[in-house]
């Protein structure tokens, strides 16, 4: 005995069967959009779509054409540097290729960041299983996508408000009292 109704033959199952998988993924969307908007404390109340618009719009009045954003892309892979003639302070990043652990939960990369400035040692930062993670970076207070190397530095994604030049990556470095010491764009140098 079948379990399909006599009006289905062999050559018409595989139209039925996909035909009853779209029904089933309209009736799962329409729950799912009935759930959210039921369990909205705020359905009431104005819509929160004009809220987020004017908040986005007020942080970007001052992106101008030489201006540069928190990106939530993920910085790529090369050689990254920052330098200033004027005082020989000089910040490189080298972001590596992707690493992938089976049966790890994400993808990793090795990082590790220089950093000299002239009468001090060079200072240097690795990691070698960095994982990119969005995080709201000041004063914006955007999501960009960071790379944590360690509790003292981070590697921010930029670009420019036009998205016309480079990717851009910035370079926080806090002390040991949590204070920003060293805060620049880093420019690719070398695409691997």
């Amino acid at each position: 005995m079948s379990i399909l109704p006599s009006r289905f033959t062999y050559s018409k199952l595989p139209d039925a069967i996909d035909s009853w998988l779209l029904l089933a993924r309209l009736h799962a969307t329409a729950l799912v959009a009935l759930l959210v908007g039921a369990c909205d404390p705020r359905a009431d109340r104005e819509s929160p779509l004009h809220t987020v618009g004017l908040n986005v719009a007020a942080a970007d009045v001052g992106c101008g054409a030489d201006s540069v954003r928190p990106s939530s892309g993920a910085p790529a892979e090369g050689l990254w540097a920052y330098a200033d003639p004027a005082t020989s302070h000089r910040v490189a990043a080298r972001i590596g290729p992707i690493g992938i652990t089976v049966g790890a939960p994400r993808i990793t990369r090795p990082v590790e960041t220089l950093e000299a400035r002239p009468g001090t040692d060079t200072i240097r930062h690795v990691s070698d299983s960095a994982s990119v993670q969005l995080e709201f970076i000041p004063p914006l207070d955007r999501a960009a996508a960071v790379y944590t190397i360690g509790p003292l530095v981070r590697l921010a994604a930029y670009e420019s408000c036009l998205g016309q030049q480079e990717p851009l990556i910035r370079y926080l470095r806090k002390d040991a009292a949590g204070r920003v010491t060293t805060d620049v764009l880093l420019h690719r140098e070398a695409k691997p």
